[in-house]
């Protein structure tokens, strides 16, 4: 459903998994210079590759309550924001149909406090927006404001934490990078980043950990690789911007693994106060030894890839991305913070729709399953709504 509604270009069929009932909307975005190599590099140690379904446009698509919306130009700035509209983001999704309906948005606003009633049932938030402090009533709330503010605003409010679990599990994606440099230009900032993908280690056999990850090629802009050359390589000055000279004859491959819940990966509050005298989150996280297995095996293989590809001067730059759990689904109250309809067991009137409340992290990109449990959500909440009605 939300592939089909925001436009997914992706390859049919998908060669992991199980057969999908239905292909991708859109065909898959062509492949850059740098998932190319990572192709020819791939092929010949025996790892299967495939283009990776996209929140792109591969071809113009009509987008309700938008209207038609162009197709990606490849120009590569993603991640910096589309031009055109062909990136399938909110601005261009969900927000205009929400207005559409009568959504209220209202921006540069800083929710600070939650009030309940004599029930414990939420009852309003309390907001600043441009200086200005607002108070809004509501009958239910629903928080999706990330893995990070969503306990946050939990442990500043006091809700929800009857299980202990609000602001423990943090997890993130373990997110090794493998960097190479090729005879021939690539010009990594061009194209659909992450164009290329390989499941092939979802479950590798020679593991020593539990869990896998997935391949992905990367693209990147200059001043971002700067940064990831600068903390990665220990360059600065003159040494940086000798070596940045190759930056056109540049490629990456990095993954995104698994990561296991452990008691010392957790958020608190700080007694630092931000900008507007609120707590500050302090977070804590320490790769495990599982993560530390996985990462070592996975900068084995892409070093090997990059060989086979024909690339020299390889190097590796340790990271972590997407931030996951913090409050998180399950089945009791005693042990979770939300039911699997994404309501807080100790707050009947709350929902959470965001990734703290996965259980585990999913060794690929989360923003596709945030988005469909987030409708799923939604359809549970309404098919209550309406039965109260009734």
């Amino acid at each position: 459903e939300v592939e089909r509604f925001i436009g997914v270009s992706g390859p049919t069929p998908y060669p992991w998994g199980p057969a999908r009932p239905t292909g991708y909307p859109m065909a898959p975005l062509p492949l850059n210079s740098a998932a190319q190599l990572m192709v020819r590099g791939a092929e010949k140690i025996g790892i299967k590759t495939s283009p990776a379904a996209n929140a792109a446009l591969s071809a113009p698509y009509y987008q309700e309550g938008v209207g038609w919306r162009q197709a990606c130009t490849n120009r590569g700035f993603c991640q910096a924001g589309c031009s055109n509209g062909a990136k399938s983001s909110m601005d261009v999704t969900y927000i205009p149909l929400a207005v559409r309906h009568g959504a209220d948005i209202r921006p540069n606003s800083y929710v600070t406090e939650i009030e309940r009633d004599a029930r414990g049932h939420v009852s309003a938030v309390v907001y600043t927006q441009n200086g200005e402090t607002h108070r809004l009533p509501c009958r239910n709330l629903f928080l999706c404001a990330g893995a990070v503010e969503t306990p946050r605003l939990l442990l500043l409010n006091e809700l929800a934490l009857t299980s202990g679990q609000v602001g423990r599990n943090l997890m993130a994606h373990t997110g090794v990078q493998v960097w190479g440099t090729f005879p021939d230009e690539v010009r990594p900032n061009k194209g659909i980043p992450g164009g290329l993908i390989s499941q092939d280690t979802h479950r590798p056999k020679d593991a020593d950990f539990a869990g896998g990850y997935l391949l992905q090629s990367i693209g990147v802009m200059p001043v971002t690789f700067a940064s990831q050359v600068a903390r990665g390589r220990k360059l600065w000055g003159q040494p940086l911007r000798d070596y940045l000279r190759q930056f056109n004859h540049i490629a990456g491959i990095n993954i995104l693994g698994d990561c296991l819940p452990h008691a010392d990966n957790f958020i608190e509050l700080s007694d630092e106060l931000d900008g507007k005298q609120v707590r500050k989150p302090r977070l804590h996280f320490t790769a495990q030894e599982n993560e530390q297995k996985m990462t070592a095996h996975a900068e084995s293989l892409m070093r090997r890839i990059w060989e086979a590809a024909g690339a020299t001067d390889i190097w590796a730059f340790g990271r972590y991305a997407h931030i996951i759990g913090t409050a998180r689904m399950g089945l009791s109250g005693d042990d979770a913070v939300v039911d699997r309809d994404g309501r807080a067991f100790d707050v009947p009137n709350l929902y959470i729709c965001d990734n703290s409340v996965f259980p585990s992290a999913l060794s690929v990109n989360p923003a596709l399953t945030i988005m469909a449990l987030s409708l799923r959500t939604a359809d549970k909440f309404l098919e209550k709504e309406q039965r109260r009605d009734k």
